[in-house]
């Protein structure tokens, strides 16, 4: 079993590991609400008191497919479902033509979190469902790395 103290800060990706996905983007009922992936919110809520972020590619917005707000809310669905744990996040929402140096796998996003909170990369985790996730984490130099399913199953 995991140890939420054992990681000096924890990142997630998001779509396909807090919430699910449909058609490759993230899923939501008709009334426009998020579906957290089964176990995730529960997962979440046992991380209260640790540094929980979220870092995710939302190419959707680059291509004008999504607004901005609405990634944005996805957060604020998350938070208030889990007593408000996420305590940062950053979205990539740049197309991926551009190669940015915030998506994964680039490390950016993470990186930049990292300087603002001061954090020890070799002592925290990613927890993704992608090896763009487990790239960025490679690419970060984080400590450990999970598999969603490996994290369910564990915590």
């Amino acid at each position: 079993m995991l140890s939420p103290a054992e990681f000096q800060a924890w990142f997630f990706d998001l779509g396909g590991t807090l919430l699910q996905i449909e058609d490759d983007e993230i899923a939501l009922t008709v009334e426009g609400h998020v579906i957290p992936l089964p176990g995730a919110i529960e997962a979440l809520t046992r991380l209260s008191g640790h540094r929980v972020f979220v870092v995710s590619n939302q190419a959707a917005v680059g291509l004008g497919q999504l607004p901005a707000m609405q990634v944005y809310d996805f957060i604020r669905q998350i938070n208030a479902l889990c007593g408000d744990v996420v305590t940062d996040f950053r979205f990539a929402m740049h197309s991926p033509k551009l190669h940015h140096c915030w998506r994964k796998p680039a490390a950016g996003m993470v990186r930049d979190l990292a300087k603002i909170y001061a954090l020890d990369l070799t002592q925290c985790a990613m927890v993704g469902d992608s090896e763009n996730d487990y790239t960025c984490a490679r690419n970060a130099n984080i400590g450990a790395f999970f598999w969603i399913d490996e994290f369910l199953s564990r915590f």
